[in-house]
């Protein structure tokens, strides 16, 4: 998944939303699958600031 570029507060913005629905999913691989969304926003705040 190719992330386009996002300032810091998007970024913290969508990862919180991915997040919360990662929380009130109701199957294994939709959770998953957010999560490993959630994942890669995680590392691209990191790798920027």
């Amino acid at each position: 998944m190719m992330i386009p570029k996002m300032n810091h507060r998007e970024i913290t913005k969508k990862y919180s939303e991915l997040l919360n629905k990662a929380e009130f999913a109701t199957g294994r691989k939709e959770v998953v699958g957010l999560l490993k969304k959630a994942a890669k926003l995680k590392s691209q705040i990191e790798i920027n600031y």
